[in-house]
Protein backbone atom coordinates (compact mmCIF):
# COMPACT_ATOMS: atom_id res chain seq x y z
CA UNK A 1 0.00 0.00 0.00
CA UNK A 2 0.85 3.50 -0.55
CA UNK A 3 -0.31 6.10 1.25
CA UNK A 4 -0.03 10.23 -0.38
CA UNK A 5 -1.05 13.35 1.76
CA UNK A 6 -0.88 16.75 1.31
CA UNK A 7 -1.31 17.70 4.93
CA UNK A 8 0.66 15.22 7.27
CA UNK A 9 0.12 17.27 10.17
CA UNK A 10 -3.43 16.97 11.03
CA UNK A 11 -5.71 19.25 12.14
CA UNK A 12 -7.11 17.06 14.74
CA UNK A 13 -3.53 16.64 15.95
CA UNK A 14 -3.53 12.52 15.23
CA UNK A 15 -0.84 11.32 13.33
CA UNK A 16 -0.90 8.88 10.35
CA UNK A 17 1.85 7.20 11.44
CA UNK A 18 0.53 4.18 12.72
CA UNK A 19 -1.79 3.52 9.41
CA UNK A 20 1.55 3.09 7.85
CA UNK A 21 3.83 1.30 9.77
CA UNK A 22 5.43 3.87 11.96
CA UNK A 23 7.56 4.63 8.66
CA UNK A 24 7.51 7.37 6.51
CA UNK A 25 8.65 6.43 2.85
CA UNK A 26 9.39 10.16 1.07
CA UNK A 27 8.32 13.54 2.07
CA UNK A 28 8.34 16.43 -0.58
CA UNK A 29 7.69 19.65 2.04
CA UNK A 30 6.95 23.28 0.17
CA UNK A 31 10.60 24.57 0.05
CA UNK A 32 11.42 21.03 -1.84
CA UNK A 33 8.63 21.48 -4.44
CA UNK A 34 9.31 24.92 -4.73
CA UNK A 35 13.60 24.06 -5.37
CA UNK A 36 12.27 21.64 -7.66
CA UNK A 37 10.28 24.17 -9.57
CA UNK A 38 6.84 22.23 -9.21
CA UNK A 39 5.52 25.22 -7.83
CA UNK A 40 5.39 28.51 -8.84
CA UNK A 41 7.53 30.64 -6.04
CA UNK A 42 5.62 33.14 -3.47
CA UNK A 43 6.47 36.86 -2.82
CA UNK A 44 5.55 36.95 0.54
CA UNK A 45 4.68 40.68 2.29
CA UNK A 46 3.83 41.04 5.54
CA UNK A 47 2.34 43.94 6.42
CA UNK A 48 0.94 45.54 9.58
CA UNK A 49 -2.56 46.94 9.65
CA UNK A 50 -2.31 47.70 13.42
CA UNK A 51 -5.33 46.35 14.73
CA UNK A 52 -4.77 45.06 18.13
CA UNK A 53 -6.11 41.64 18.71
CA UNK A 54 -4.11 41.22 22.30
CA UNK A 55 -7.33 41.71 24.50
CA UNK A 56 -9.32 38.81 21.94
CA UNK A 57 -10.66 35.84 23.98
CA UNK A 58 -8.45 32.69 23.42
CA UNK A 59 -9.12 29.41 23.18
CA UNK A 60 -7.59 26.32 22.48
CA UNK A 61 -8.25 26.41 18.88
CA UNK A 62 -7.43 30.50 18.57
CA UNK A 63 -9.49 33.56 18.54
CA UNK A 64 -13.19 33.69 19.41
CA UNK A 65 -14.11 34.31 15.90
CA UNK A 66 -17.53 35.87 16.97
CA UNK A 67 -15.25 38.69 18.30
CA UNK A 68 -12.83 38.67 15.92
CA UNK A 69 -15.25 39.06 12.94
CA UNK A 70 -17.35 41.94 14.79
CA UNK A 71 -13.16 44.17 15.25
CA UNK A 72 -12.99 43.57 11.15
CA UNK A 73 -16.26 44.39 10.01
CA UNK A 74 -16.69 47.32 9.01
CA UNK A 75 -13.31 48.34 9.44
CA UNK A 76 -12.80 51.01 6.39
CA UNK A 77 -9.59 51.99 7.48
CA UNK A 78 -7.97 48.34 7.48
CA UNK A 79 -9.92 48.11 4.25
CA UNK A 80 -8.63 51.00 2.89
CA UNK A 81 -4.93 50.05 3.88
CA UNK A 82 -5.88 46.14 1.55
CA UNK A 83 -6.93 47.98 -1.25
CA UNK A 84 -3.48 50.44 -0.76
CA UNK A 85 -1.34 47.33 -0.41
CA UNK A 86 -2.53 45.37 -3.60
CA UNK A 87 -2.40 48.77 -5.55
CA UNK A 88 0.97 49.25 -4.71
CA UNK A 89 2.63 45.56 -5.55
CA UNK A 90 0.14 45.43 -8.96
CA UNK A 91 0.83 46.74 -12.32
CA UNK A 92 -2.87 46.76 -13.67
CA UNK A 93 -5.38 45.29 -10.29
CA UNK A 94 -7.53 44.92 -13.07
CA UNK A 95 -5.24 41.84 -14.58
CA UNK A 96 -5.02 40.00 -11.21
CA UNK A 97 -7.29 37.09 -10.36
CA UNK A 98 -7.11 37.05 -6.21
CA UNK A 99 -8.37 34.69 -3.23
CA UNK A 100 -9.30 36.34 -0.21
CA UNK A 101 -9.51 34.35 3.12
CA UNK A 102 -12.09 36.28 5.62
CA UNK A 103 -12.77 35.36 9.18
CA UNK A 104 -16.71 35.28 8.87
CA UNK A 105 -19.73 35.51 6.37
CA UNK A 106 -19.99 38.89 7.40
CA UNK A 107 -16.00 39.67 7.22
CA UNK A 108 -16.20 38.39 3.98
CA UNK A 109 -19.11 40.48 2.34
CA UNK A 110 -17.88 43.66 3.66
CA UNK A 111 -14.94 42.58 1.96
CA UNK A 112 -16.45 41.97 -1.84
CA UNK A 113 -18.66 45.24 -0.82
CA UNK A 114 -15.64 47.44 -0.55
CA UNK A 115 -13.32 46.17 -2.91
CA UNK A 116 -16.29 46.79 -5.50
CA UNK A 117 -17.21 50.12 -4.54
CA UNK A 118 -13.16 51.60 -5.07
CA UNK A 119 -13.71 50.05 -8.46
CA UNK A 120 -12.66 46.16 -8.06
CA UNK A 121 -15.25 43.79 -8.84
CA UNK A 122 -15.18 41.15 -5.89
CA UNK A 123 -17.68 38.71 -5.05
CA UNK A 124 -18.00 36.80 -1.46
CA UNK A 125 -18.27 33.12 -1.29
CA UNK A 126 -19.35 30.70 1.49
CA UNK A 127 -21.34 28.35 2.82
CA UNK A 128 -24.41 30.12 2.62
CA UNK A 129 -23.91 32.05 -0.61
CA UNK A 130 -26.86 30.91 -3.47
CA UNK A 131 -25.54 27.45 -5.07
CA UNK A 132 -24.96 29.09 -8.76
CA UNK A 133 -23.41 31.79 -7.48
CA UNK A 134 -20.52 29.18 -5.96
CA UNK A 135 -20.66 27.36 -9.06
CA UNK A 136 -19.89 30.33 -11.17
CA UNK A 137 -16.90 31.76 -8.68
CA UNK A 138 -14.42 30.15 -10.09
CA UNK A 139 -15.43 30.76 -13.46
CA UNK A 140 -16.01 34.76 -13.29
CA UNK A 141 -12.81 34.72 -11.29
CA UNK A 142 -10.38 32.73 -14.43
CA UNK A 143 -12.13 34.86 -16.86
CA UNK A 144 -11.47 38.61 -14.54
CA UNK A 145 -15.24 39.18 -14.50
CA UNK A 146 -14.14 39.51 -10.64
CA UNK A 147 -10.93 40.09 -9.75
CA UNK A 148 -11.28 38.90 -5.95
CA UNK A 149 -13.03 36.31 -4.38
CA UNK A 150 -13.48 36.64 -0.74
CA UNK A 151 -14.39 33.57 1.11
CA UNK A 152 -14.74 32.06 4.93
CA UNK A 153 -14.08 28.40 5.36
CA UNK A 154 -13.92 27.55 1.53
CA UNK A 155 -11.37 27.17 -0.60
CA UNK A 156 -8.78 26.19 2.00
CA UNK A 157 -8.43 22.30 -0.10
CA UNK A 158 -9.94 20.44 -2.59
CA UNK A 159 -9.89 23.20 -4.87
CA UNK A 160 -7.53 23.25 -7.62
CA UNK A 161 -7.46 27.19 -9.02
CA UNK A 162 -4.38 27.20 -10.48
CA UNK A 163 -4.88 30.83 -12.64
CA UNK A 164 -5.20 32.29 -9.26
CA UNK A 165 -2.17 34.62 -8.58
CA UNK A 166 -2.64 36.64 -5.71
CA UNK A 167 -3.70 35.49 -1.92
CA UNK A 168 -5.19 38.56 0.63
CA UNK A 169 -4.73 36.94 4.05
CA UNK A 170 -7.58 38.78 5.47
CA UNK A 171 -7.54 36.54 8.89
CA UNK A 172 -5.34 35.60 11.15
CA UNK A 173 -4.83 31.98 10.80
CA UNK A 174 -3.44 29.59 14.19
CA UNK A 175 -3.51 26.31 12.35
CA UNK A 176 0.08 25.51 9.91
CA UNK A 177 -1.81 22.87 8.53
CA UNK A 178 -4.60 25.76 7.52
CA UNK A 179 -2.32 28.25 6.47
CA UNK A 180 -0.24 26.27 4.53
CA UNK A 181 -3.36 25.00 2.12
CA UNK A 182 -4.48 28.72 1.91
CA UNK A 183 -1.12 29.33 0.81
CA UNK A 184 -0.92 26.65 -2.34
CA UNK A 185 -4.17 27.95 -3.70
CA UNK A 186 -1.60 30.19 -5.19
CA UNK A 187 0.95 28.00 -6.07
CA UNK A 188 0.15 25.63 -8.88
CA UNK A 189 1.49 26.49 -12.00
CA UNK A 190 -0.43 28.46 -14.72
CA UNK A 191 0.06 29.68 -18.17
CA UNK A 192 1.94 32.87 -18.00
CA UNK A 193 1.98 33.30 -14.35
CA UNK A 194 5.55 33.59 -13.01
CA UNK A 195 4.75 33.30 -9.36
CA UNK A 196 2.25 34.05 -6.78
CA UNK A 197 1.76 37.29 -4.79
CA UNK A 198 0.73 36.96 -0.93
CA UNK A 199 -0.34 39.92 1.08
CA UNK A 200 -1.05 38.66 5.04
CA UNK A 201 -2.17 41.70 7.19
CA UNK A 202 -0.67 41.48 10.56
CA UNK A 203 -2.07 42.92 13.54
CA UNK A 204 -0.93 43.30 17.45
CA UNK A 205 -1.96 39.44 17.92
CA UNK A 206 -2.43 37.52 21.62
CA UNK A 207 0.58 36.43 23.24
CA UNK A 208 -0.55 32.88 22.82
CA UNK A 209 -0.64 33.42 18.97
CA UNK A 210 2.34 31.41 17.58
CA UNK A 211 4.24 33.41 14.79
CA UNK A 212 7.01 30.28 15.02
CA UNK A 213 4.79 27.34 13.52
CA UNK A 214 3.55 29.48 10.35
CA UNK A 215 6.88 30.99 9.60
CA UNK A 216 8.45 27.51 9.84
CA UNK A 217 6.22 25.89 7.69
CA UNK A 218 6.38 28.24 4.91
CA UNK A 219 9.86 28.33 4.71
CA UNK A 220 11.41 25.13 6.05
CA UNK A 221 13.72 27.02 8.51
CA UNK A 222 13.69 25.56 12.10
CA UNK A 223 11.80 27.38 14.83
CA UNK A 224 14.91 27.56 16.84
CA UNK A 225 16.61 29.93 13.95
CA UNK A 226 13.80 31.64 12.64
CA UNK A 227 15.00 35.22 14.48
CA UNK A 228 18.11 34.51 13.20
CA UNK A 229 16.59 34.15 9.10
CA UNK A 230 14.22 37.43 10.02
CA UNK A 231 17.66 39.35 11.00
CA UNK A 232 18.86 38.19 7.65
CA UNK A 233 15.98 38.65 5.41
CA UNK A 234 15.61 35.13 4.72
CA UNK A 235 18.71 35.23 2.68
CA UNK A 236 18.68 31.08 2.16
CA UNK A 237 14.67 30.58 0.52
CA UNK A 238 13.95 28.43 -2.74
CA UNK A 239 14.78 30.47 -5.77
CA UNK A 240 12.31 32.96 -7.00
CA UNK A 241 10.77 33.83 -3.64
CA UNK A 242 10.94 36.05 -1.33
CA UNK A 243 9.55 36.95 2.17
CA UNK A 244 9.44 40.71 3.32
CA UNK A 245 7.97 42.67 6.62
CA UNK A 246 7.42 46.11 7.43
CA UNK A 247 9.20 47.38 10.18
CA UNK A 248 5.96 47.36 12.19
CA UNK A 249 5.24 43.70 11.46
CA UNK A 250 8.89 42.46 11.89
CA UNK A 251 8.92 44.08 15.03
CA UNK A 252 5.77 42.31 16.15
CA UNK A 253 6.81 39.22 14.89
CA UNK A 254 10.13 39.36 16.59
CA UNK A 255 8.65 40.06 19.82
CA UNK A 256 5.96 36.99 19.26
CA UNK A 257 9.14 35.00 18.84
CA UNK A 258 11.00 36.47 21.67
CA UNK A 259 7.34 35.57 23.55
CA UNK A 260 7.16 32.05 22.78
CA UNK A 261 10.48 30.63 22.05
CA UNK A 262 11.51 32.88 25.09
CA UNK A 263 13.27 29.80 27.16
CA UNK A 264 12.49 28.74 30.60
CA UNK A 265 10.44 31.90 31.05
CA UNK A 266 8.02 30.25 28.36
CA UNK A 267 8.31 26.28 29.00
CA UNK A 268 8.02 26.64 32.68
CA UNK A 269 4.95 27.77 32.70
CA UNK A 270 3.23 25.38 30.32
CA UNK A 271 4.85 22.45 32.29
CA UNK A 272 3.08 23.85 35.54
CA UNK A 273 -0.19 23.74 33.50
CA UNK A 274 0.30 20.52 31.43
CA UNK A 275 1.33 18.72 34.33
CA UNK A 276 -1.96 19.96 36.62
CA UNK A 277 -4.29 16.84 37.51
CA UNK A 278 -1.78 14.28 36.01
CA UNK A 279 -1.81 11.11 37.65
CA UNK A 280 1.67 10.19 36.00
CA UNK A 281 4.68 12.67 35.44
CA UNK A 282 4.79 14.61 32.48
CA UNK A 283 6.60 13.16 29.69
CA UNK A 284 8.65 14.48 27.25
CA UNK A 285 7.02 13.48 23.61
CA UNK A 286 3.71 14.65 25.53
CA UNK A 287 4.80 18.09 26.34
CA UNK A 288 6.09 18.44 22.79
CA UNK A 289 2.98 16.99 21.37
CA UNK A 290 0.66 19.48 23.25
CA UNK A 291 2.84 22.51 22.59
CA UNK A 292 4.02 21.75 19.44
CA UNK A 293 7.43 23.15 20.25
CA UNK A 294 10.58 21.21 19.14
CA UNK A 295 13.39 19.25 21.04
CA UNK A 296 15.70 21.41 20.92
CA UNK A 297 13.77 24.51 22.33
CA UNK A 298 13.71 22.25 25.57
CA UNK A 299 17.56 22.12 25.60
CA UNK A 300 18.44 25.71 24.82
CA UNK A 301 16.41 26.24 27.66
CA UNK A 302 18.35 24.46 30.19
CA UNK A 303 17.07 20.86 29.62
CA UNK A 304 14.19 18.33 30.64
CA UNK A 305 14.77 17.99 34.55
CA UNK A 306 15.94 21.41 34.59
CA UNK A 307 12.90 22.65 33.66
CA UNK A 308 10.89 20.39 35.72
CA UNK A 309 12.94 21.11 38.93
CA UNK A 310 12.30 25.01 38.13
CA UNK A 311 8.41 24.34 37.30
CA UNK A 312 8.41 22.35 40.69
CA UNK A 313 8.01 19.00 39.29
CA UNK A 314 11.23 17.57 40.61
CA UNK A 315 12.19 17.47 44.04
CA UNK A 316 15.67 18.55 44.96
CA UNK A 317 18.63 21.20 43.97
CA UNK A 318 21.10 19.06 41.95
CA UNK A 319 23.52 21.42 40.35
CA UNK A 320 25.61 18.83 38.39
CA UNK A 321 22.08 16.59 37.48
CA UNK A 322 21.02 20.44 35.93
CA UNK A 323 24.61 20.47 34.15
CA UNK A 324 24.29 17.20 32.36
CA UNK A 325 20.42 17.89 31.81
CA UNK A 326 21.43 20.82 29.74
CA UNK A 327 24.66 18.70 28.49
CA UNK A 328 21.97 16.51 26.41
CA UNK A 329 21.53 19.21 24.07
CA UNK A 330 24.94 17.79 22.32
CA UNK A 331 22.73 14.62 21.08
CA UNK A 332 19.75 16.22 19.02
CA UNK A 333 21.61 15.40 16.17
CA UNK A 334 21.60 11.60 16.26
CA UNK A 335 19.40 9.83 14.05
CA UNK A 336 20.60 6.47 14.74
CA UNK A 337 17.80 4.52 16.38
CA UNK A 338 20.77 1.79 17.74
CA UNK A 339 22.94 3.91 19.44
CA UNK A 340 20.14 5.60 21.01
CA UNK A 341 19.00 2.66 22.38
CA UNK A 342 21.96 0.87 23.92
CA UNK A 343 22.76 4.48 25.46
CA UNK A 344 19.41 4.23 27.20
CA UNK A 345 19.21 0.83 28.25
CA UNK A 346 22.78 1.11 28.96
CA UNK A 347 21.99 3.65 31.96
CA UNK A 348 18.68 2.48 33.05
CA UNK A 349 18.62 2.17 36.22
CA UNK A 350 17.81 -1.45 35.95
CA UNK A 351 20.97 -2.13 34.40
CA UNK A 352 23.42 -0.73 37.00
CA UNK A 353 27.34 -1.07 36.70
CA UNK A 354 28.93 -4.37 37.80
CA UNK A 355 28.53 -7.06 35.21
CA UNK A 356 27.23 -4.48 32.32
CA UNK A 357 27.53 -6.72 29.12
CA UNK A 358 28.92 -4.96 26.29
CA UNK A 359 29.99 -5.71 22.66
CA UNK A 360 33.20 -3.99 21.50
CA UNK A 361 30.39 -1.94 18.92
CA UNK A 362 28.35 -0.68 21.72
CA UNK A 363 31.37 -0.21 23.74
CA UNK A 364 33.04 2.22 21.39
CA UNK A 365 29.66 3.82 21.29
CA UNK A 366 29.59 4.56 24.54
CA UNK A 367 32.93 6.24 24.32
CA UNK A 368 31.73 8.28 21.63
CA UNK A 369 28.82 9.53 24.29
CA UNK A 370 31.79 10.50 27.02
CA UNK A 371 33.21 12.22 24.37
CA UNK A 372 30.21 14.53 23.69
CA UNK A 373 29.00 14.97 27.34
CA UNK A 374 32.15 15.44 28.57
CA UNK A 375 34.35 17.19 26.01
CA UNK A 376 37.77 17.83 28.87
CA UNK A 377 39.79 15.38 30.37
CA UNK A 378 40.59 11.66 29.40
CA UNK A 379 38.46 9.79 27.56
CA UNK A 380 36.54 6.97 29.66
CA UNK A 381 36.13 3.55 29.38
CA UNK A 382 32.18 2.82 28.73
CA UNK A 383 31.99 1.42 31.99
CA UNK A 384 33.30 4.85 33.68
CA UNK A 385 30.80 6.58 31.44
CA UNK A 386 27.69 4.62 32.50
CA UNK A 387 28.46 4.90 35.94
CA UNK A 388 28.75 9.04 35.97
CA UNK A 389 25.41 8.43 34.20
CA UNK A 390 23.58 5.84 36.88
CA UNK A 391 24.94 8.54 39.34
CA UNK A 392 22.10 10.89 38.29
CA UNK A 393 18.83 8.71 37.92
CA UNK A 394 16.99 11.89 36.61
CA UNK A 395 19.55 11.88 33.97
CA UNK A 396 18.85 8.54 32.79
CA UNK A 397 15.07 8.81 33.06
CA UNK A 398 16.02 12.06 30.73
CA UNK A 399 17.55 9.95 27.93
CA UNK A 400 15.06 7.44 27.46
CA UNK A 401 12.48 9.85 26.70
CA UNK A 402 15.09 11.44 24.75
CA UNK A 403 15.53 8.43 23.00
CA UNK A 404 11.37 8.60 22.30
CA UNK A 405 11.75 11.87 21.55
CA UNK A 406 14.14 11.30 18.94
CA UNK A 407 13.29 8.07 17.18
CA UNK A 408 11.72 9.49 14.44
CA UNK A 409 10.50 7.69 11.75
CA UNK A 410 12.74 8.21 8.98
CA UNK A 411 15.30 6.05 11.06
CA UNK A 412 13.14 3.09 10.30
CA UNK A 413 15.53 1.96 7.38
CA UNK A 414 18.21 -0.63 8.18
CA UNK A 415 21.79 0.46 9.04
CA UNK A 416 24.78 -0.12 6.82
CA UNK A 417 27.77 -0.08 8.29
CA UNK A 418 30.29 0.51 5.85
CA UNK A 419 33.31 -0.64 8.45
CA UNK A 420 31.96 -3.21 10.48
CA UNK A 421 34.94 -1.73 13.39
CA UNK A 422 33.28 1.68 13.36
CA UNK A 423 30.17 2.38 14.77
CA UNK A 424 29.10 5.37 12.08
CA UNK A 425 26.42 4.26 10.35
CA UNK A 426 25.91 5.22 6.57
CA UNK A 427 23.86 8.58 6.16
CA UNK A 428 23.79 8.92 9.74
CA UNK A 429 24.81 12.38 11.53
CA UNK A 430 28.00 12.40 14.23
CA UNK A 431 29.98 15.47 15.53
CA UNK A 432 33.70 15.71 14.71
CA UNK A 433 34.48 14.41 19.02
CA UNK A 434 31.93 11.21 17.63
CA UNK A 435 33.71 10.47 14.91
CA UNK A 436 37.24 10.42 16.84
CA UNK A 437 35.93 8.32 19.58
CA UNK A 438 34.62 5.95 16.84
CA UNK A 439 37.55 5.25 14.90
CA UNK A 440 39.58 4.98 17.86
CA UNK A 441 41.91 8.10 17.24
CA UNK A 442 41.08 9.04 20.66
CA UNK A 443 40.75 5.86 23.23
CA UNK A 444 39.89 5.50 26.73
CA UNK A 445 42.75 6.87 29.32
CA UNK A 446 44.12 8.96 26.57
CA UNK A 447 43.36 13.35 26.53
CA UNK A 448 40.61 13.99 24.94
CA UNK A 449 41.18 16.24 21.19
CA UNK A 450 39.47 17.69 18.09
CA UNK A 451 40.77 18.48 14.76
CA UNK A 452 39.85 21.68 12.70
CA UNK A 453 41.34 21.16 9.83
CA UNK A 454 39.28 19.34 6.97
CA UNK A 455 41.72 16.10 6.83
CA UNK A 456 42.63 13.19 9.57
CA UNK A 457 44.64 10.63 8.39
CA UNK A 458 45.00 7.33 10.24
CA UNK A 459 48.30 6.07 9.16
CA UNK A 460 48.22 2.87 11.07
CA UNK A 461 44.86 1.61 9.03
CA UNK A 462 46.16 3.78 5.91
CA UNK A 463 42.58 5.71 5.59
CA UNK A 464 42.10 9.29 5.35
CA UNK A 465 38.70 11.05 6.50
CA UNK A 466 37.73 13.93 4.79
CA UNK A 467 35.36 16.35 6.61
CA UNK A 468 33.57 18.85 4.35
CA UNK A 469 31.39 21.84 5.05
CA UNK A 470 29.62 23.12 2.57
CA UNK A 471 28.19 26.84 3.45
CA UNK A 472 31.56 28.71 3.55
CA UNK A 473 30.21 31.81 4.03
CA UNK A 474 30.17 32.58 7.59
CA UNK A 475 33.78 34.19 9.41
CA UNK A 476 35.06 31.14 10.27
CA UNK A 477 36.71 30.65 6.42
CA UNK A 478 39.26 33.02 4.67
CA UNK A 479 39.17 33.16 0.91
CA UNK A 480 42.11 30.38 0.43
CA UNK A 481 39.96 28.23 2.36
CA UNK A 482 36.39 28.41 0.56
CA UNK A 483 36.88 25.16 -1.42
CA UNK A 484 34.17 24.09 -4.17
CA UNK A 485 32.24 21.12 -2.67
CA UNK A 486 29.27 19.43 -3.85
CA UNK A 487 27.45 15.98 -5.27
CA UNK A 488 27.59 16.04 -8.81
CA UNK A 489 25.68 13.14 -8.91
CA UNK A 490 23.86 10.63 -6.44
CA UNK A 491 27.36 8.55 -6.72
CA UNK A 492 29.46 11.55 -7.47
CA UNK A 493 31.16 14.21 -5.09
CA UNK A 494 33.18 17.40 -6.23
CA UNK A 495 35.75 17.99 -3.55
CA UNK A 496 38.75 20.44 -3.33
CA UNK A 497 42.11 19.72 -2.01
CA UNK A 498 43.95 22.15 0.26
CA UNK A 499 45.15 25.12 -1.34
CA UNK A 500 48.93 24.10 -1.10
CA UNK A 501 48.19 20.23 -2.28
CA UNK A 502 49.88 19.79 -5.96
CA UNK A 503 49.15 17.14 -8.53
CA UNK A 504 53.06 16.34 -8.53
CA UNK A 505 53.77 16.50 -5.20
CA UNK A 506 52.97 13.47 -2.21
CA UNK A 507 50.44 16.18 -1.00
CA UNK A 508 48.17 15.34 -4.11
CA UNK A 509 49.57 12.55 -5.67
CA UNK A 510 48.24 10.11 -2.17
CA UNK A 511 44.74 11.03 -3.83
CA UNK A 512 45.33 10.71 -7.63
CA UNK A 513 47.34 7.93 -7.33
CA UNK A 514 44.96 6.26 -4.54
CA UNK A 515 43.66 3.30 -6.86
CA UNK A 516 46.61 1.38 -6.60
CA UNK A 517 48.81 2.68 -3.11
CA UNK A 518 45.78 0.72 -0.97
CA UNK A 519 44.79 4.44 0.88
CA UNK A 520 41.06 4.53 1.49
CA UNK A 521 39.13 7.77 1.92
CA UNK A 522 36.07 8.18 3.83
CA UNK A 523 33.22 11.07 3.52
CA UNK A 524 31.80 13.36 6.27
CA UNK A 525 29.74 16.20 5.08
CA UNK A 526 27.51 19.08 6.70
CA UNK A 527 25.71 22.11 4.85
CA UNK A 528 26.91 24.83 7.61
CA UNK A 529 29.40 24.85 10.84
CA UNK A 530 26.39 24.22 13.28
CA UNK A 531 25.23 20.73 11.60
CA UNK A 532 27.04 17.76 12.74
CA UNK A 533 28.67 15.59 9.92
CA UNK A 534 26.62 13.38 7.42
CA UNK A 535 28.88 10.08 6.74
CA UNK A 536 28.48 9.20 3.10
CA UNK A 537 30.77 6.29 3.70
CA UNK A 538 34.04 5.07 1.71
CA UNK A 539 34.90 7.19 -1.96
CA UNK A 540 36.91 6.05 -4.68
CA UNK A 541 39.14 8.19 -6.89
CA UNK A 542 37.87 8.89 -10.29
CA UNK A 543 39.25 11.85 -12.07
CA UNK A 544 40.87 15.12 -11.50
CA UNK A 545 41.52 18.20 -13.00
CA UNK A 546 43.74 21.75 -11.82
CA UNK A 547 46.40 22.12 -9.13
CA UNK A 548 46.66 23.81 -6.00
CA UNK A 549 44.09 23.37 -5.05
CA UNK A 550 42.98 19.93 -6.64
CA UNK A 551 39.77 19.73 -7.84
CA UNK A 552 39.06 15.71 -7.23
CA UNK A 553 36.04 13.81 -8.23
CA UNK A 554 35.02 10.86 -5.92
CA UNK A 555 32.95 7.88 -6.34
CA UNK A 556 30.70 7.30 -3.53
CA UNK A 557 30.55 3.72 -2.90
CA UNK A 558 27.31 3.96 -1.42
CA UNK A 559 24.78 6.25 -3.41
CA UNK A 560 23.28 9.15 -1.61
CA UNK A 561 19.83 8.70 -0.94
CA UNK A 562 17.51 11.36 -2.49
CA UNK A 563 16.93 13.53 0.41
CA UNK A 564 20.88 14.20 0.86
CA UNK A 565 21.48 14.71 -2.92
CA UNK A 566 19.14 17.57 -2.83
CA UNK A 567 20.61 19.30 -0.18
CA UNK A 568 24.11 18.57 -1.28
CA UNK A 569 24.31 19.30 -4.90
CA UNK A 570 22.02 22.58 -3.74
CA UNK A 571 25.53 24.96 -3.55
CA UNK A 572 26.90 23.89 -6.87
CA UNK A 573 28.55 26.81 -8.71
CA UNK A 574 26.47 28.98 -11.19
Amino acid sequence: MVGLTATPERSDGKSLLPDFGGHIAHELRLWQALDQQLLVPFEYFGVSDLTDLRNIRWTRSGYDQAALSKLYTGNDVRAALVMKQLERRVSDVRAVRALGFCVSVEHATFMARTFTSAGIPAMAVHGESDPEDRAQAATRLRQRDVNVVVTCDLYNEGVDLPFVDTLLLLRPTQSATLFMQQLGRGLRHHERKASCLVLDFIGQQHEAYRFDTLLSAMTGVSRSRLRKAIEGGFSYLPSGCTLQLDRVARDTIMHSLQTTLGGARAIVPELRELSAGRNSPLAMRDYLDETSREVDEIYRAGGWTTLLRQAGLVAGDDGETDSLSARLLHLLHIDDAERLSTYASAVSRSSGVTGLSLSDFDRTRIQMLDSQLWDRGEMATAEETVGKLTRYPLVATELAQLRDVLDVPSMGSKMVYPNPAWPIGLHRHYTRREILAAVGFVRPGQKKKSIQGGILKLEAIRSELLFVTLDKSGAGFSPTTRYRDYAVSRDRFHWETQSAASASRPSGLRYIESPGNGMTFHLFVRSTKEDAFAYLGPVRYESHTGDRPIAVTWRLDHPLSATLFEKYATLVPG
